[in-house]
């Protein structure tokens, strides 16, 4: 799927920064989230992330070209151009298509040069409502229920790109209604919310998640937002704050809402913090929509995956229709187009808080919150399949079995 023609472009003769304009504009143009340029034996190899997944554009043969393509984006980002053994990083605001777009530049010296990542963030893009993140009622439901929390932990789980941070700032938004005071500490801050204080992270200086938290809560926060939990002094702080009459939002790595627990427990986090702590816990990822221009229905005996447990999860009025897309110029023949949330929400009762406190693995926990009426993220995921906004497929190669 070529969204651009990179051999005609290097055969016009065009330089660097013109070069630079196009490959922006196409990636605003088709939504991706990313640009990568990725130095091999051969060139430079340009890809786009679009809908989660990486699209090759071609190479840049020339190594003049190449280095003056690389050159140019560390000039926007104010990166230092002689370095090209340390990581490096920098941002960058262009205008494309009368819009203003966020660059967030990362550098890391590789094998055959440099490879270089750029997360583009349009700044016309809104942020969602909670109501938009695209949970069933159900589920909704829940969430409101951890938002309502006075005090507490909140944590949202998944992997690296699954839209935990849209998650975390929908629910910020929700919350932000002028009668509490709501900090985040964020890395990188990507959308500026009017009425909440923001601050950055600064691992150059030495300032992280675990280094800004003391500070946070000497600032009378009701709110908390921290970006990532990924050490032990920033989760013992978190859960500490929770504990002592604030409401804490964080996001982890962790595959299920009930695997957080034994991740704050590899961090040494003491069960019996956790089970004061928690409220609940969200585990989510994105899958890509089927295209509506190409959408065609396919019987369900050609599923391949059983589906009869998920009829009992249909809504009134809900009719099955198990969908495939065939590929058209709409979608660039990929047969998706877009991509939608899958969601699994555990909210901490009394059963689940005894068995954190008594260290019991995450399968108990697991099982516990199902029998609570807690909805799995495979059962989301096959129900988005079963009613004919995603595939079987696709649920399968993104969600965790």
């Amino acid at each position: 799927m070529q969204l651009i023609d990179l051999d005609a472009v290097i055969a016009a003769g065009q330089s660097a920064p013109e070069i630079w304009g196009r490959l922006v504009e196409t990636a605003v143009r088709h939504h991706a989230s990313d640009i990568h340029m990725a130095f091999q034996a051969d060139g430079l190899h340009i890809a786009l992330r679009v809908d989660g997944r990486l699209v090759e554009q071609g190479v840049i043969p020339s190594a003049d070209d190449a280095w003056r393509l690389l050159n140019h984006v560390k000039v926007l980002g104010d990166i230092d151009l002689g370095e090209r053994r340390r990581p490096q990083a920098g941002r960058a605001l262009v205008d494309v298509e009368d819009r203003q777009v966020d660059l967030r530049i990362s550098l890391l010296p590789t094998l055959h040069g440099q490879d270089c990542v750029v997360r583009l963030l349009d700044r016309r893009v809104s942020l969602m409502s909670v109501e938009q993140l695209g949970m069933r009622r159900r589920e909704l439901n829940r969430l409101f229920g951890l938002l309502a929390s006075p005090a507490g932990l909140v944590v949202v789980t998944g992997p690296t790109g699954a839209g935990k941070t849209t998650t975390l700032y929908a629910a910020i938004s929700r919350l932000n209604d002028g009668s509490r005071k709501i900090i985040t500490i964020e890395n990188p801050i990507e959308y500026d919310i009017p009425g909440v204080v923001q601050s950055q992270v600064n691992y150059r200086i030495g300032v992280d998640y675990a280094t800004l938290l003391p500070t946070v809560l000497q600032h009378d926060p009701d709110i908390i937002m921290i970006g990532e939990i990924r050490d032990r002094e920033t989760a013992t702080a978190a859960v500490r704050a929770a504990v002592t009459g604030h409401l804490v939002f964080a996001t982890m790595h962790a595959l299920g809402a009930a695997a957080t627990i034994q991740t704050l427990l590899s961090l040494d986090v003491p069960p019996h913090f956790i089970a004061r702590a928690l409220r609940g816990a969200v585990a989510q990822n994105l899958v890509r929509r089927v295209c509506p221009a190409c959408a065609e229905p396919i019987p369900e005996t050609e599923s391949v995956l059983p589906l009869d447990d998920i009829r009992p999860l249909l809504e009134p009025g809900q009719t099955p229709r198990l969908v495939v897309g065939r590929g058209c110029a709409e979608c660039f023949h990929s047969g998706y187009r877009g991509r939608m949330g899958l969601f699994e929400i555990m909210a901490a009762d009394d059963t689940i808080r005894r068995l954190i406190d008594e260290r019991r693995p995450a399968a108990d926990i697991h099982r516990a919150a199902v029998e609570a009426g807690m909805i799995t993220i495979q059962q989301t995921g096959k129900l988005a399949a079963f009613l004919g906004h995603t595939t079987i497929e696709e649920v399968l190669r993104v969600v965790p079995s």
